[in-house]
């Protein structure tokens, strides 16, 4: 039986234009696929650039996929930010991939069956208890802000609405922080931020005129 492992093992590295040596690497590599750094992830797809296998993870998250020593595993799936994975041997992979906070994520992900969709619907809530989402990759506030917020742009240090069309060429949003309007938010560290949420709707009203560009509101750990 091993016979046959080494052939197929030797026709891949071919395949990805690998050699003898290449063949001698070759696994299964095993892994859990979450999201929110806990709840496993359905149906997504994982892709070995060496081996060129492909296999999708199964309603606990788990999968196992042929590939070389050092390959490179593209993880993808509806709704959230693609991962790239370099892998060794002997190594059980926990992938966490980062929820896009887009208009359609939601649909997406609920649709392709990655995620249950009260499960989903309780992890970005803003009132989530303890589960927080991780902003620490972030290198500021900024970088943040432009990567998790949807209809928002970020220009130098500030944020504005790309909904609202005005002779203001710059609709510069209003930071509201722990519930207290503010004018700087450069001090704030990603790692320090719990949820940050973006209201342009009716709930705009409590802040007045200060409000009519859009509100970004940050609550912090």
């Amino acid at each position: 039986m091993k016979y046959i492992y080494v052939i197929i093992a030797s026709v891949l590295a071919m395949l990805a234009g690998g050699n003898y040596a290449d063949a001698q690497d070759f696994n299964i590599t095993r892994g859990i696929v979450t999201a929110f750094n806990d709840i496993p992830l359905n149906n997504v797809k994982i892709s070995a650039f060496k081996s060129g296998d492909t296999a999708y993870t199964d309603s606990t998250g788990q999968f196992a996929i042929m590939s070389f020593n050092k390959d490179v595993l593209t993880i993808s799936a509806s709704g959230f930010a693609e991962n790239k994975t370099r892998i060794r041997k002997n190594k059980l992979y926990k992938i966490n991939l980062v929820y896009r906070a887009k208009e359609t994520s939601f649909n997406d992900a609920v649709n392709n069956k990655h995620i249950a969709e009260s499960a989903l619907r309780q992890a970005i809530s803003p009132t989530s208890p303890g589960r927080g989402r991780d902003y620490s990759k972030y290198e500021n506030i900024y970088t943040l802000i432009s990567s998790e917020i949807y209809n928002v742009r970020v220009k130098g240090s500030s944020v504005v609405n790309t909904k609202i069309r005005s002779f203001d060429s710059s609709p510069q949003v209003l930071y509201v922080v722990d519930d207290r309007i503010v004018s700087d938010i450069s001090y704030i560290l990603p790692d320090d931020v719990k949820s940050v949420e973006f209201i342009d709707d009716v709930g705009t009203t409590i802040y007045g005129m200060q409000g009519a560009n859009g509100v970004l509101k940050i609550t912090l750990k």
